[in-house]
């Protein structure tokens, strides 16, 4: 059965939320996010950069939160939560999806860095409060691109809605998500009502 590697919110998020979403059978070892854990030679012999998340399929160990995504949807999605290749909707898809781990995720990760996970005398304020106005724009381009949507890519819940649900909720929790981003508030309402993303951040 497929392990998944999960600390509570973590990337990890995202692979126990589409597991849950396409009733995938996964069993979780939860890890506590602590160095003495995700440093521990056991730990780094899934994944040798002691983060999280990581699976197990039947010997197959990978660590790329869109990597995973894309694997497991290609082996157990059957088409599902993503248009199909070739199709008008396919180009859209594919730049959120991406949108959400290699442009998005970089400032959140320097806000959780330089405010939260690094001892105090490593942190360095200018890196953070620029990382603060970096992910407000994003959030501002979210909030243009969702005008009159439910979803990022339209009407449809798709994989991006994952990859990018994740990012809000780290930005919900940094206390981002003011209240002037109607959209993306209410889109991230959407997404966090979904039984899927429940289990996934309980």
């Amino acid at each position: 059965m497929l392990k998944i590697y999960h600390a509570k919110n973590t990337r990890s998020v995202r692979v126990v939320w589409l597991c849950e979403e396409l009733g995938i059978p996964y069993e979780t070892k939860v890890l506590k996010f602590a160095p003495d854990v995700l440093q521990s030679q056991e730990y780094l012999a899934v994944h040798p950069l002691g983060k999280v998340p990581a699976i197990d399929d039947d010997g197959l160990v990978l660590n790329e939160s869109g990597a995973i995504l894309q694997y497991l949807m290609e082996k157990h999605g059957a088409g599902g939560l993503e248009p199909k290749p070739g199709s008008a909707g396919r180009g859209r898809y594919l730049h959120w999806f991406h949108f959400a781990e290699a442009t998005m995720m970089v400032p959140i990760g320097n806000i959780a860095q330089h405010s939260f996970i690094r001892p105090e005398d490593k942190r360095i304020p200018q890196v953070a409060a620029e990382a603060v106005e970096s992910a407000q724009r994003m959030l501002g381009i979210l909030e243009k691109e969702l005008a009159g949507k439910d979803y990022i890519c339209g009407s449809e819940f798709t994989a991006a809605d994952i990859m990018l649900g994740y990012d809000l909720l780290l930005c919900k929790l940094f206390g981002l998500l003011s209240d002037d981003l109607k959209n993306v508030n209410a889109y991230f309402a959407r997404l966090s009502a979904r039984p899927g993303f429940q289990k996934a951040t309980a």
